[in-house]
């Protein structure tokens, strides 16, 4: 069932939905853990030396950090999101694909920090930027993965036994989306999947439509600049657009 926009909870039935449309979508306490992660961002953007980035054509190209940050890094407000989602769901194990700044990765890390945030990057100076980043906080649950070869993160995770409860696709092509995310459906289990761009050309929203449709996924929230999966088996079917 499609649902039209909704803000504060109105028109949503579902006790599940309610309560996370209004205690944690919607929910404005100020962790502390924020104010930590929003210092990073902002010592960042003061910094000109350069880095080596992959561009989406695949050329490399020397740029420098405060411009990374400021074009690819995930906004406060959708940072925030994911924290308080990480933090709802009490996610053990957090998968990161397409890394492209490490204050995304900080805000997946930070709710609990005997969580396990893999990151997985084809960026390797970006990986190196980030670490010593994390180290300035103390942040120790994050481990990073430098590769573009899908078939060979999916052997990486498989062979370690990885499955995790959350995960974050960010900057994602759609083809790779659609092929790793369709990995991560398995039955009869719970897990929070959040897309970023979902809108962002014809090909993702194709994408996006698809996966809502995943016989495992329950319950679709579109929010126009990320989109949330949930699998519960316990749950409806149900697709929500979202006011954010």
């Amino acid at each position: 069932m499609l649902h039209s926009r909704h803000r504060h909870g109105f028109g949503i039935h579902s006790p599940y939905v309610y309560y996370l449309m209004t205690n944690v979508i919607e929910e404005e306490l100020p962790y502390y853990k924020y104010s930590l992660i929003e210092k990073v961002r902002n010592v960042l953007l003061k910094t000109d030396e350069k880095i080596g980035v992959f561009m989406p054509n695949g050329e490399k190209k020397l740029k420098k950090i405060e411009d990374v940050v400021s074009q690819w890094s995930i906004g406060p407000k959708y940072g925030q999101l994911l924290f308080r989602l990480v933090n709802y769901s009490k996610a053990k194990t957090i998968i990161e694909y397409g890394s492209t700044s490490e204050i995304t990765t900080m805000y997946l890390a930070a709710p609990d920090s005997k969580s396990k945030v893999l990151s997985i990057t084809n960026q390797p100076e970006l990986a190196d930027l980030s670490h010593s980043m994390q180290e300035r906080i103390d942040m120790k649950n994050i481990e990073q993965m430098v590769s573009s070869d899908n078939e060979s993160v999916y052997r990486k995770l498989t062979a370690d036994g990885i499955s995790a409860d959350f995960i974050y696709f960010s900057r994602s092509n759609p083809s790779t989306l659609y092929q790793l995310a369709n990995l991560q459906m398995v039955p009869a289990v719970h897990k929070f999947i959040v897309i970023a761009g979902i809108h962002r050309t014809p090909a993702m929203e194709m994408v996006w439509s698809q996966l809502t449709d995943h016989s495992e996924v329950k319950v679709s929230l579109d929010l126009f600049e990320v989109g949330i999966l949930i699998l519960n088996p316990d749950l409806q079917k149900e697709k929500y657009i979202i006011y954010f």
